[in-house]
């Protein structure tokens, strides 16, 4: 079996701007990556964390961002029900899924059925369901530096 080679992540794009994110406030960071191998997918995870950094327009505390949590897409679809409330997403501030970046103010509209359950808790509910089960969801804890004045 060959794998295609993971490209560089000079070629990952983060997102256009800050979105939600705020100098000196810890933010969470979901990253999908649809690879068989965990090691494969945690270096693919972190080349779309550096892409995040460079495209975001803010600078991340390299002591202060880290690896929050790892799971197959399996395990979270196992106990995951449509949203009825912000729940889970009201501790993400960003999702990449197939190199496309969401936020909380930049993500499709909720269902006209959408159970009182904002856009994002949507978003992120239809990210999670899309996926392919051997996908790795990696967390990550971002912190922006503060801006020098």
């Amino acid at each position: 079996m060959t794998m295609t080679p993971n490209p560089p992540s000079y070629e990952k794009r983060g997102p256009a701007g800050p979105g939600p994110l705020l100098p000196g406030r810890r933010s969470t960071v979901m990253v999908v990556v649809e690879r068989p191998d965990p090691e494969e997918a945690l270096q693919e995870s972190m080349d779309w964390v550096e892409a995040f950094e460079r495209d975001c327009g803010l600078v991340l505390d390299p002591q202060a961002t880290e690896l929050y949590g790892v799971a197959k897409a399996s395990d979270l679809k196992d106990n995951l029900r449509p949203p009825r409330d912000g729940a889970v997403a009201e501790y993400l501030d960003f999702i990449c899924v197939d190199g496309a970046w969401l936020h909380p103010g930049d993500c499709p509209t909720a269902p006209p059925d959408s159970n009182g359950a904002p856009a994002w808790a949507w978003a992120y509910y239809q990210a999670v369901m899309g996926l392919d089960d051997g996908a790795f969801c990696t967390i990550w804890d971002v912190v922006p530096l503060p801006v020098a004045a």
